[in-house]
């Protein structure tokens, strides 16, 4: 088999970030392969791009929580050939949770959370590192504006935007998630030329949320699932993808010989469409990926994603 990267940059990420980020981190996984690596290695490489780029929301780039200062990860990683799974959540401090979630599966758990998941870090050599952005600090300057009401100087007009429910009536090209600071994820999904899958993810979370959430990114078989039939990665609202274990069940499509972009295509029509979503895939037929911000009957072009091959 041919070895191949797709890599995506979150369900409300825009296409325009494809050509220098989400195509890059795939050709970057790809390299990783070429040099005689793993799927496993290929998709943990593209995932770094991915972490140490700001635009994105994960690692470098990872959201600010309400308070203004914490910043929260989450990461994964799944070896289809070995059906090793790794995770960590709730870590703070490190620049690629990716490689901290890859080192948790050489322990004999398959998850490790906050104080314990950062001292972990340490623990296998990972250095101090705050993740802190302009993007990030911008994204939160909005965060604050809207949840404070400041939609004009004037206090009246700024009341009265308070009564109205504006959420539900958002009309601007740029989705509301978007603008607020969504629960974006950054993934890659891996073939490598022995016909082995992998899959990695990593989120710096959403703003609006409690300290300590986690979201779909370290729970098994919903961020991500890799095994002998393929690997799948999935984006958008966490809590909304935990409830229908979305990775596995795309993968389990891809396990009865459905193509990756019909089991993709599938998987985003279980959600409405102001639930973000976003999904990539790869099995002996082929690849697929896509989201529902955009056209409904053609979900491939509406998020940032990338294939190397």
């Amino acid at each position: 088999m041919n070895s191949i990267v797709v890599t995506h940059g979150g369900a409300t990420s825009v296409p325009a970030l494809s050509q220098d980020g989400t195509d890059k981190a795939a050709a970057t996984g790809l390299a990783a392969i070429a040099k005689g690596g793993s799927a496993l290695d290929g998709a943990i490489a593209a995932v770094m791009v991915l972490e140490d780029d700001p635009r994105f929301n994960s690692g470098t780039g990872s959201s600010i929580r309400l308070d203004g200062k914490t910043i929260q990860m989450d990461a994964a990683v799944h070896d289809g050939a070995t059906g090793d799974f790794g995770a960590v959540a709730a870590i703070e401090r490190v620049r690629n949770p990716v490689l901290v979630a890859r080192r948790v599966i050489e322990t004999p758990h398959v998850l490790i959370v906050g104080e314990g998941a950062t001292r972990f870090a340490r623990a296998m050599g990972f250095g101090d590192y705050f993740p802190d952005s302009a993007p990030a600090r911008e994204r939160f300057a909005r965060v604050v504006d809207a949840l404070k009401g400041r939609s004009d100087d004037t206090q009246s007009y700024s009341t009265a935007w308070r009564r109205y429910d504006w959420k539900k009536a958002w009309n601007f090209e740029t989705g509301l998630d978007e603008v607020l600071g969504s629960a974006d994820t950054v993934g890659a999904v891996a073939r490598d030329g022995r016909g082995r899958y992998a899959a990695a993810i990593s989120t710096g979370g959403t703003s609006i949320t409690f300290l300590g959430r986690v979201g779909d990114v370290p729970m098994y078989g919903c961020g991500i699932y890799a095994g002998p039939d393929g690997a799948v990665a999935t984006t958008g609202n966490g809590e909304d993808i935990i409830k229908k274990l979305l990775a596995k069940r795309v993968y389990d499509d891809l396990a009865t010989g459905t193509e990756p972009q019909a089991a993709v295509d599938r998987a985003i029509r279980l959600f409405p469409t102001d639930v973000g979503i976003g999904v990539i895939a790869i099995g002996a037929r082929g690849h697929g990926g896509g989201g529902n911000r955009g056209n409904p009957t053609d979900f491939r072009p509406n998020m940032s994603w990338g294939i190397a091959q």
